[in-house]
C-alpha cells in the first residue's frame, strides 16, 4: 500500500534490550558454571564473578563481568581423592588448591582447617567426609556457595555459620558428611579474602 511505513528490521537484542541482557546473563552463568566445576576458578573467584554477572544491567557491564571467563574452559582433569589428617596436631589447608570429587578429613585429638574459598572445584558435586573424634574441623567458604551439611554427632556438634541466603546461580554443590564424637565441625564465612596464610 502506498505511503505505508514499514517496520524496521530488529537488530541484535543484546545491544539495547533489557531482555537481551537477561538472555546473555543466562549464557554467562552457564559458562561460569562450567569454569567453576572444571577446576578453573576458586570458589571465591566464582562467587565474585557470579555477583558481578547478577549485578550487570547493560551489555558493557556484562562483558566486563565475564572477562575472566571469556574463553571456554579446557576439558577438566580430575585428581584422585585425598585426605587431610590432624591427629594430636593440626593441618591447615590454605592457598590455591584443588578440591576433588571426594575429600576425607580426619581429626583425632587435633584439628583440621580448610579454606574452601581458595579451592578449585573439580566437579558439580563434591563430597567431603569428616570424622572428628575429640577434635575439630573448621571449613570456610563464600556466602552463596551451596553446602549441604549432614551426619551424626555424639556429644559434639556441626553447624553452618555463614549468613542465610539463596545459593548463587549455578553454584557447585559441596556435601559435607560429618560424624563427630566429642568433636565439632563448623562452616564459616572467611573474613580474610586474600587467601594467604
Amino acid at each position: 500500500m502506498i505511503g505505508r511505513m514499514t517496520e524496521p528490521t530488529p537488530t541484535s537484542i543484546t545491544t539495547a534490550s533489557p531482555d537481551g541482557v537477561a538472555l546473555d546473563r543466562d549464557a554467562a552463568l552457564a559458562r561460569l558454571t562450567r569454569h567453576a566445576t572444571g577446576g578453573e576458578l576458586t570458589l571465591d573467584e566464582y562467587a565474585a564473578c557470579a555477583a558481578a554477572i547478577a549485578a550487570a544491567t547493560t551489555p558493557a557491564a556484562l562483558e566486563a563481568a565475564t572477562a575472566p571467563i571469556a574463553r571456554e574452559p579446557p576439558t577438566p582433569v580430575s585428581t584422585r581423592s585425598r585426605t587431610l589428617i590432624g591427629i594430636f596436631g593440626g593441618t591447615d589447608q590454605r592457598g590455591r588448591w584443588r578440591l576433588p570429587r571426594h575429600l576425607r578429613i580426619l581429626a583425632v585429638f587435633g584439628g583440621v582447617s580448610a579454606d574452601l574459598g581458595s579451592a578449585q572445584v573439580e566437579a558439580p558435586l563434591s563430597t567431603i567426609a569428616v570424622l572428628a573424634v575429640f577434635g575439630g574441623v573448621s571449613l570456610t567458604a563464600p556466602p552463596g556457595v551451596s553446602i549441604q551439611l549432614s551426619g551424626a554427632s555424639l556429644l559434639g556438634g556441626k553447624s553452618d555459620k555463614r549468613p542465610v541466603g539463596p545459593p548463587l546461580p549455578g553454584s557447585p554443590v559441596i556435601h559435607v558428611r560429618a560424624v563427630t564424637l566429642l568433636g565439632g565441625v563448623a562452616i564459616d564465612q572467611r573474613k580474610d579474602k586474600r587467601g594467604s596464610a
